[in-house]
């Protein structure tokens, strides 16, 4: 009872801090022994995500020096955890791993639902590390246990944050097909130790095959920004809606695939387009404007008309705003504050930083229902202070955006006027950018036909 309310309520501030897409869910079978294999850059993040998709519940494996204490172990023991040790934790603490295998291995044995982190580490980078073994070897081993009489079935998954430690950033999951082990049945009897490295790399690229990948790490900058510029364009000229997640994902692995075939390739272009965007990048942030407020289409909006609708957008919606954040944004900030103070990895930062907003998010709602009972002693209004608390905070997440993109297009047609020289050499390296991302693209396209 207590695993399904802690996945609940953990999933429901992860839906808050991120936007999530899901691609593949009906690919995961039930009643069936399942390994869920996905890559791994966001702490507590990852499994959280993972474990709320499927209907059934997933046991799944975290690094073992987290599980220190009793309180540690008991909620992580709730949550449906089990530690899962490395080699840096020590050869005795490695020892306890022959205890979590064997678990593995009762679980599959009765139809469960497991997921193991096959890289064995978290770092937050858009690449996938070579895979560790461990997976692959409860996966044979389970097969030969059972007398191969039935299958497992290993998932490879792709775990896609545009920024993970941003709120409100982009989460894609790319889930792919079953792997059936009862094919490797033969190799595995033939040679143990060929056939767990095969498969390893079989799963390996299994798993690439739904990862954004960047391969070389300096070109990591060079991805971010070019999805920021270019990621409208390349979606509108493939005739895709650019405002859709699961598109905008589309284009970003197309966007990493031609960073890293330029890069093998052709590396003086991607030196060529370092030079040209990194000033334009940086001159955008010296005057806290956005690359979308350059769009042509979005100069060419630009009249009295939508000045005045977008004066009344503000006007109306703003007082909304402003009520919804006094209600509900207090937590947020100060978990915000908190946990840049407190949590040194950036792979553990969003998982601290979302589970801490919602407890602090529950914690200040009660409160302020506490007053409001106190005060009106009445059930209906109280009934309508939390729908409005709750409904209030889904409209800041809804309009603090468009509320972003109208002050950047008011401060752009300002700038115009008093800063007209600034707006011209923005506009003029744009145009740089984008001749030369178009020259890009264009390259990488005649590369990969070859």
């Amino acid at each position: 009872m207590l695993y399904w309310l802690l996945k609940l309520f953990v999933y429901f501030s992860l839906k808050i801090f991120y936007k999530i897409d899901v691609k593949g869910l009906n690919k995961i079978p039930r009643n069936k022994p399942i390994i869920l294999a996905p890559n791994h850059s966001n702490g507590f993040i990852d499994p959280v995500i993972l474990a709320k998709l499927p209907p059934q519940k997933v046991r799944f494996f975290a690094r073992g020096d987290v599980f220190k204490g009793a309180f540690a172990k008991w909620i992580l023991n709730k949550m449906n955890v089990s530690p899962m040790y490395r080699m840096q934790d020590g050869f005795a603490e490695l020892k306890k791993n022959d205890k979590s295998f064997e678990e593995c291995r009762n679980l599959l044995s009765a139809n469960k639902t497991i997921l193991i982190f096959p890289e064995g580490l978290c770092i937050q980078e858009r690449r996938l590390r070579h895979l560790k073994k461990g997976l692959t070897r409860i996966a044979f081993q389970t097969l030969e246990s059972l007398d191969y009489s039935k299958d497992i079935f290993v998932i490879p998954v792709g775990i896609n944050y545009q920024a993970a430690p941003k709120f409100r950033s982009k989460v894609f999951i790319d889930i792919g097909n079953p792997i059936s082990m009862k094919e490797y049945e033969g190799n595995y009897k033939a040679d143990k130790v060929k056939a767990i490295n095969e498969f390893t790399k079989i799963l390996e690229e299994k798993i690439l095959e739904k990862v954004s990948n960047i391969n070389n790490a300096h070109n990591d900058k060079l991805v971010s920004n070019i999805e920021e510029v270019y990621t409208h364009k390349w979606l509108v000229d493939k005739q895709l809606n650019s405002k859709k997640l699961r598109n905008q994902s589309i284009a970003s692995s197309e966007i990493i695939d031609m960073v890293n075939v330029l890069d093998e390739k052709e590396p003086d272009l991607i030196s060529s387009l370092k030079n040209k965007m990194y000033p334009y990048i940086k001159l955008l942030n010296q005057n806290n404007l956005r690359d979308h407020l350059l769009h042509e289409e979005s100069i060419n909006k630009m009249n009295f008309g939508t000045f005045l609708l977008e004066y009344i957008i503000i006007y109306l919606g703003f007082p909304i705003y402003f009520f919804g954040l006094i209600l509900n944004y207090p937590p947020y900030l100060i978990a915000e504050k908190f946990s840049g103070k407190k949590v040194k990895k950036a792979e553990f930062y969003a998982s601290f930083r979302a589970n801490l907003s919602l407890i602090f998010w529950t914690i200040y709602l009660f409160i302020q229902l506490t007053i409001v009972g106190i005060v009106f002693k009445s059930w209906f209004l109280l009934l309508i202070f939390f729908l409005l608390a709750a409904l209030t905070g889904f409209y800041v997440l809804e309009f603090y955006p468009v509320m972003k993109k109208i002050q950047g297009r008011w401060k752009l047609l300002r700038m115009v006027r008093k800063d007209r020289a600034t707006v011209e050499k923005l506009v003029n390296y744009r145009k740089e950018v984008m001749e030369e991302l178009g020259f890009a693209r264009m390259k990488y396209l005649s590369l990969i036909k070859r």
